[in-house]
């Protein structure tokens, strides 16, 4: 008993000697300047040439399926706002490209399924039907081997290739 009390003692000497606030007055820190620059903006992913509109990304499809993935939206959105801009591309062929994993048939029904869902959702972002075609090629184009992975994902892919455009449209403003 003699010792507890002993115990208790000691620990509340210390708790008293341990547990003092001090307070001390001390001038704010002065606020930090940060500037962060933006980066320069990367490379196009939409490109205008003389035969074709040239997409630097992938659109996205779900496996198997003709249905966009959100993803894509971005990029079809460039690709809507280069044939705004440019009125004189009168016609435009979608085309869907897929590897040669599956039967041919199947690949270009759903090549050409994809190439519609890309025709429609350019619609619904103004561009007028009548300027887009969509086909499906499945399998026929290949632009790399198909007998490893990375061919293969090179050639699952939406081309834009320009049918017929007349010549380029300059606004002129009087003074």
């Amino acid at each position: 008993m003699l010792v507890r009390q002993l115990l208790l003692f000691v620990l509340a000497a210390w708790s008293l000697t341990a547990c003092s606030l001090i307070s001390v007055k001390q001038d704010p820190f002065p606020p930090l300047q940060i500037r962060a620059d933006r980066p320069p903006p990367g490379p196009a992913r939409v490109v205008l040439t003389a035969s074709s509109i040239e997409i630097k990304d992938k659109v996205q499809f779900e496996f198997g399926k003709a249905e966009l993935l959100e993803v894509s939206f971005p990029l079809l959105n460039d690709v809507a706002a280069m044939l705004k801009d440019n009125p004189q591309i009168e016609s435009l062929q979608v085309e869907g490209h897929t590897d040669a994993v599956g039967s041919a048939a199947s690949n270009r029904k759903l090549s050409t399924e994809r190439a519609e869902a890309v025709r429609t959702y350019l619609t619904k972002q103004g561009i007028a039907k009548g300027r887009l075609v969509a086909k499906g090629f499945g399998p026929d184009k290949p632009i790399a081997s198909n007998d490893d992975d990375a061919g293969r994902e090179q050639n699952r892919r939406v081309e834009f290739n320009i049918l017929k455009q007349g010549p380029k449209k300059t606004v002129v403003q009087d003074e």
